[in-house]
Formats: C-alpha cells, structure tokens, sequence
C-alpha cells in the first residue's frame, strides 16, 4: 500500500545519508527512525511500524523532529516540520508480518543556527560519499 501527498514536491535535490543519522519525532512516546535522506528544505527517514507506532502521526501535519549522528557530534533539537508523504512496505523472508514506514517531511521556519547545521550536515554526508566512490 502506498500513500503520497500530492503536494509533496522537492525544491531541491536531497543527499543521501549514511545509516548512523537518526531522527527523534514528538510524539507521545517519541518515535525513532533511521534517516534516509536529507536537503535544506526537507528529509526522509525509515521505521520499523512496530505495535502500529505511526499512529502517533495520526491526524497530525506538524511535527518538530531531533537528529542525531552517533559518532559525529551532530545533535539538531526541534526542527519543526510539515508530514508530506507516507510510504508503506513490508518486509521480506521471515520477518513479512514487520512493515517499516518511509516518511517524507519539509522542514519549517529554522533558525539560523539550525540552517548552518542542516547544511555541515550535508557537506558532510556529501564528503563522505565522494571519499567512498574515489577509495
């Protein structure tokens, strides 16, 4: 099954993200999943939709979001940020019955200062990919 909104529409083009960047969403409980991509003007990031955790998102557009980056400093607090696609698929082999959610999110209004590191974040993650295809 898959659900996109209609107004999900890029600015710019997005980088992707190597798998130790994380992204805290408010819910009550929070929520936890694992960035896929990022731009300044938006992300996508992945969870597992264990015990129907995504309906912590139910009925809601806004959101303010943390990320981190284990290993590398990067610690972003209360980005705020607007639902803009859902994506469902479900897993292969034995763990079939486990769906993980692909959510895609525009960012808000940010400061400057979560601008600068929204963007040290791209440039890293930007080197990072240039350093492994010229190894």
């Amino acid at each position: 099954m898959e659900k996109i909104s209609e107004d999900n529409r890029r600015k710019e083009k997005r980088t992707q993200v190597d798998e130790n960047v994380y992204v805290v969403v408010d819910t009550q409980p929070e929520m936890m999943g694992q960035m896929v991509e990022i731009s300044s003007t938006g992300m996508a990031f992945t969870f597992v939709d264990l015990d129907a955790v995504s309906n912590r998102l139910s009925g809601r557009r806004d959101l303010h979001v943390d990320l981190f980056a284990t290993g590398k400093g990067y610690f972003i607090r209360n980005l705020p940020a607007r639902l803009v696609s859902t994506i469902d698929s479900a897993l292969n082999g034995s763990f079939a019955s486990l769906m993980i959610k692909r959510i895609g999110v525009e960012f808000g209004s940010l400061s400057l200062s979560q601008q600068v590191q929204i963007n040290s974040l791209i440039r890293r993650q930007n080197d990072m990919m240039s350093s492994a295809l010229g190894s």
